[in-house]
This record gives structure tokens, sequence and C-alpha cells, in this order.
């Protein structure tokens, strides 16, 4: 009999690939979504390969007691604790959200003595954010200092998250003792099997649709989707990634304008409005006062984003797919799915997402 495995907000971006490629490894997969009502939203769930066979859907939220999701825990072997806020722009609310819905997950999986392992989707703003030195590597050992006035409500989310999960499990004393894996995932890119519009989907956008006139001068490290999810799999099975962080991303970070052009060389021939001129400081400043997306990154200008992501490679085997193909991939997906305007002489790419 095929284990079990519940993926948390299973219509999200990242969440979605996990399902798909549980269910391309035969495993049964109880997915959670907000609501059943949506059948637009969960038709690219169900149309999966095996999903008829191997997929269930239920709703449930992660505002939701410990009694509704002990129900939808009991009987799974793992737990794919995907599910968390990510927009670009973040007030304190995200802080609460995050931590109570991974709170409420581990509480469930201690009641629920069949789990063996919860993977938890942390990020990598729980590891380089509000250090003095910005611009050293970093890697799994470090933790943001949410106590800097530079860090903002975002990455405080997701470091109290998951400090609150590592303490929970550290602190389990009775019930079931699972292990915990959390994984600290850069920007993650590529294509798209739901539509659903988080922040990677709107910073690419941002760069196809107009909305970013000039570039600024700023660094970012990316992932595959793909990848991302990929990881999530391995380390669920790996006994030997229990109880560590473990960073999942390429390597080197790019500046916006490699961005840029990776995207103008794809798509500047269908006159998508991809910038080209960089942006002063001074300009960014200004416009940040009309776009709160501009002020958010304000404290990142002229930042060199460097990860060490030989833990994933040598703990899990992962091989990183080159980011320019997945920039490229995630263009045509947004434009695929109407995400983006097709724009005369644009014909559609057969992305293929089961790579």
């Amino acid at each position: 009999m095929s284990e079990l495995v519940l993926v948390t907000g299973a219509t999200g971006y990242l969440a979605a690939h996990c399902v798909q490629q549980l269910l391309q490894q035969n495993y049964k997969v109880r997915g959670t979504v907000r609501s059943l009502g949506n059948e637009s939203k969960l038709k690219p769930l169900r149309s999966l390969d095996k999903a008829s066979e191997l997929l269930e859907l239920v709703e449930i939220d992660l505002g939701d007691t410990i009694e509704k999701w002990t129900r939808v825990v009991s009987g799974c072997d793992y737990i794919l604790h995907v599910a968390s806020p990510f927009p670009i722009v973040a007030d304190d609310s995200v802080i609460q959200v995050a931590v109570r819905g991974t709170l409420v997950v581990m509480e469930a999986a201690n009641k629920c003595y069949g789990v063996k392992k919860v993977v938890l989707t942390s990020s990598c703003a729980a590891i380089n954010e509000g250090h003095a030195d910005e611009n050293k590597v970093f890697t799994e050992g470090d933790w943001t200092d949410i106590d800097s006035p530079k860090v903002r409500s975002y990455p405080k989310s997701k470091t109290l998250a998951e400090k609150a999960a590592w303490d929970f499990v550290k602190n389990m004393e009775t019930g079931n003792k699972f292990s915990l894996t959390c994984l600290n995932p850069t920007l993650i890119v590529g294509p798209l099997i739901t539509v659903d519009q988080g922040a990677s989907v709107s910073i690419i956008k941002r760069f196809m649709s107009g909305a970013m006139p000039a570039l600024p001068y700023l660094q970012m490290a990316f992932v595959d989707v793909r990848d991302v999810a990929k990881c999530h799999i391995l380390a669920m099975k790996a006994k030997q990634s229990d109880g560590k962080r473990i960073l999942v991303t390429q390597t080197p970070s790019l500046w916006f304008k490699d961005v840029a052009e990776i995207l103008r060389k794809e798509f500047g021939q269908f006159n998508y409005p991809i910038p080209k001129y960089m942006c002063p400081y001074l300009f960014l400043w200004i416009y940040s006062f009309i776009d709160k997306e501009s002020k958010e990154i304000l404290d990142r200008v002229n930042r060199h984003i460097k990860f060490d992501n030989s833990q994933a490679q040598a703990m899990l085997g992962l091989e990183f797919r080159q980011i320019d193909e997945s920039l490229i991939e995630m263009g045509h997906s947004l434009i695929d799915n109407e995400i983006l305007p097709r724009r005369n002489g644009y014909e559609e790419r057969n992305n293929n997402n089961q790579k």
C-alpha cells in the first residue's frame, strides 16, 4: 500500500509541483485547500496524471482548530507543510498567520502517531536578513536577526515560524515524536501548474508587463520550482536530513539586469516591455513614495546575495537547473495562463512541467 502524504496549500505555486511529483512517484496525496467550491482553481490539480486515483482534496484553513487539523492529518505518513503567506508587501499580520499555521500543523502531527516526518517550507529570508555583514556567504547556520530595524514583516514571519517549529520538536515530551526538516529556498521561478499569483509570479510579471519602468541595482538568488519540490520529497525520505535546515538555491545569484537580459532575448521579439535601463538610487527612492513594492527593496539595493548550497547537493544529491531556462519557461507559462497578455506574433510554447 502506498504511503499518504499531506501537502498543505495544495493549489499554491510550489505545493502544486509537490503534488505532481508525489503522484508521479505513486504516493497517495491529501492536499489542503481553502475552498472546495472554486472548481476552476482546483481543476489543474484534478487534471494531473494519476490524480483521479491518488489525490484527495480537503477544505481547511491555517486558522482552523487543532481538532479539525488533527482529523485532516490522521492517517498520513508524512506532511509537507508548504502553505504560508508570501506577499511582496507585507505587514505584521503575516507573522501571526505564519507562526500559528505552523504550530497547528506541528500539534496535529504530534497527536497522530502515523506521522513519521514533517518537511517545513521555510525561506532564505529566515537566514540572511538583518546581519551586519550583508554580503557574506550565508549557510544553514545563520539566522535572520529579527531585532534589526532593516528586517521587515515577511522575513520575521518566516524566521519566527521556523523557530517555533524547531522549538516545538525540541520540547516534545509526549505524543508522536516525529522528525522535522526545514527547507530554505530562495526566490522560486519556473513553470506554473496552477494560476496562483504569489510573489514569484508578481515579480516576473513586473519584468514583462511594463510595471517595472527601470531596473534597480538589485541582486537575488533563484531556484527552479521543480527542484524545490524534488527537494521536499528527497528530504521527506532521507533519514540524514532529520533535524536539518537545508538551503535550496542555484548559485550564483543574478542581478535584475541579468534577469531582464534573459527575458528580453526570448520575449523582446514579441514586444513585451522588458526594462533596459538602470534606475539610480535617487530615482528609486523618489518612486518609493508612490510604489510600495519599490519601498520594500530600498534596503536591498547594491547588496551581493551569496548562499552556500553545498548541503543540498551533498546530503540530497540535488543537481540544480540553470535559472535562465527556468525564467524563460516561467515567462511562457505566464502568457499561456493569461496572466500576461498574448502579443502579436507570440506562439505558445509547450512547457514540460514533468521533467
